[in-house]
């Protein structure tokens, strides 16, 4: 049995345990596809959906099918409205985002030096 998205068929999916997963994601027994579009590196057994065009497999973290460099599956939360963290980074819309700290502490002297 043929699988198709929007009217195109998805070449090499396999109908007899293709799953839709949300609007963008889906699997069958061996691969995993965004919009259509095989997802590669993505193990179908362990790939779940996040949320936010986020998902992970065991190994890996993507976004909108693409693979996030150095995410950490283990550890990968999403935070709403396109932002995620894992322990290491924070990313905003599948990009590694800068990371801002509160500085505690800080007299008006600390501000004067840092130009404020």
């Amino acid at each position: 049995m043929d699988v198709y998205y929007w009217g195109e068929k998805i070449p090499g999916a396999s109908g007899s345990s293709f799953q839709i997963l949300n609007d963008q994601y889906a699997k069958d027994s061996m691969d995993v596809y965004y919009t259509g579009k095989k997802v590669q590196g993505a193990s179908a057994s362990s790939f779940v959906v996040l949320g936010d065009g986020y998902a992970k497999d065991s190994m890996d973290v993507f976004f909108m099918g693409k693979k996030i460099q150095g995410a950490s599956a283990s550890s990968f939360q999403i935070l709403g409205n396109g932002s995620a963290k894992d322990t290491w980074h924070s990313y905003y819309m599948g990009e590694q985002s800068i990371v801002f700290r509160t500085i505690k502490n800080i007299n008006e002297l600390d501000l004067s030096i840092l130009g404020f």
